[in-house]
This record gives structure tokens, C-alpha cells and sequence, in this order.
């Protein structure tokens, strides 16, 4: 009778620790980096892919621009049309680009809020001060490369602006002898277009190096070093021993 009565306590008794361990131990700690981290590392994919988009119809225009200054009058006229619809599929890349750039940045600013709330989970002061220097570490590396892509959509809109200075003045001035004074101004516009690629092709570059490391991977540099022959290999005094014993054979 006793051990009867003994029996439902016991169920009382284990009922919250049953609780506790079907709950989790975790469910209490919020773990939304990995997460986080993904989506800010897709969508400056998704932004890089955006400003490859715009860079290419920006290497299209400027082939049309080119080419309307070197074509016959007869051709010109339709030329300069198709050139205008290009500098407007520019601007609609543009554009995108620039709404990405918000996407970007303020899914990296919650990512490193929560970041740095989390933080404060930690018991261990060694490893939240390895998570606090990972977290300074990428809104540094972010810092650098948002600050290069806003300045590849700054160029991209001055481009723009270009482009439409050119269309202004075509729209008078399509004589061949109008088009020629356009030397020096050709020049300047070849410059700033191959630069422009030249910082697109550095943002591609950080954009993948920065998302690697997000992700938690470690920046290795590995050198090669060249393979030595075998007779390299061998030191003189070596190399002169094989010739001796050639020679007593």
C-alpha cells in the first residue's frame, strides 16, 4: 500500500524534469546566424549579379556610341534610335543595382546586430571575445566592400549621365562633321568606362573572398613553390661523385 502511494509523487516529481528535456536544453538560445549569414551572402551575390547585368549593357551602349561617330549619315539616324533605348536599359539596371545595395545593407545591419546580442549568451569569456573579433573582422571586411560597390553604382549613374549628354547633343548635331569635334571627349569616356570595369572586376573579386569568410571558411594563402628536378636535387659535390663512379665503371 505504501509503495502504491509512493507512485503518483513520483510522477510529480519527474514531470518538470521530462519537461525540461523535451523542451531542449538550446530552445532558450537564439541561433538565427547561420541564417542570417546566408541571406547576406546571397543577396551580394545577387547584387554582384546585378552590377554584371548593368556593366554589360553599359559595354553595349558604348559600342553604340562609338560606332554612330564613325557611321555613314544614312545610318546614323537609326543607330542613334537604337542607342537611345539602350541608355534606357542602363538606366533600369542601374536602378536594380541600387535597390540591391539597400537589400545588402540592411540584411547585414540586422545580421550584426544580432550578432552582437548573442554576445551576451556566452559563459566563457575566451570564446565570446573569438566570436566579438569574427564579428569586427566581417562588418570591417562589409564596410570596405559595400563602400566599393556604392562606388561602382555612383559610376555607373555619372556614366549614365554621360550617355544622355551624348544623346542631347546627337539630336542636333548627327552631320559627320559635328561628330568629329567629339575626340577628346571620346577619350575621357573610353577612360572612365575601363575603369569602371576594372573596379566591377574588383567587387566580383571581394564579393567572393568576403562571402568565404562569412561563411566561416579561413583565409589561407597557399604558395607553390616549383618542384626541383632530380638534378637539381643533387649538390655539386654529389653530382661529382656520380660522374667519378661513371668513370671507375
Amino acid at each position: 500500500m505504501k509503495n502504491a502511494n509512493r507512485l503518483p509523487l513520483l510522477a510529480l516529481l519527474l514531470a518538470p524534469l521530462t519537461a525540461c528535456q523535451s523542451s531542449g536544453y538550446m530552445s532558450s538560445v537564439a541561433l538565427t546566424g547561420a541564417e542570417s549569414r546566408n541571406q547576406v551572402a546571397e543577396s551580394i551575390s545577387e547584387g554582384v549579379a546585378f552590377q554584371r547585368t548593368a556593366s554589360q549593357e553599359f559595354e553595349t551602349a558604348g559600342r553604340m556610341l562609338l560606332g554612330i561617330q564613325t557611321a555613314i549619315e544614312a545610318e546614323a539616324a537609326a543607330m542613334y534610335s537604337e542607342y537611345l533605348d539602350q541608355i534606357d536599359r542602363c538606366a533600369r539596371q542601374v536602378d536594380r543595382y541600387g535597390e540591391q545595395l539597400v537589400t545588402v545593407e540592411s540584411g547585414a545591419g540586422e545580421l550584426f546586430a544580432a550578432w552582437e546580442q548573442e554576445l551576451e549568451q556566452f559563459s566563457s569569456e575566451a570564446i565570446r571575445e573569438q566570436s566579438s573579433n569574427r564579428l569586427d573582422a566581417a562588418r570591417s571586411g562589409f564596410a570596405l566592400l559595400f563602400e566599393e560597390m556604392t562606388s561602382v553604382h555612383g559610376q555607373m549613374v555619372s556614366t549614365l549621365s554621360t550617355h544622355k549628354d551624348y544623346a542631347l547633343y546627337f539630336n542636333h548635331n548627327l552631320a559627320a562633321s559635328s561628330r568629329e569635334l567629339l575626340g577628346a571627349q571620346n577619350d575621357h569616356f573610353v577612360a572612365s568606362m575601363a575603369a569602371m570595369a576594372a573596379e566591377c572586376g574588383v567587387v566580383e573579386s571581394d564579393a567572393r573572398t568576403f562571402n568565404e569568410r562569412l561563411a566561416g571558411a579561413p583565409a589561407v594563402e597557399t604558395t607553390v613553390e616549383p618542384t626541383p628536378n632530380k638534378a637539381a636535387k643533387k649538390g655539386p659535390a654529389n653530382q661529382a661523385k656520380d660522374k667519378n663512379a661513371k668513370g671507375s665503371n
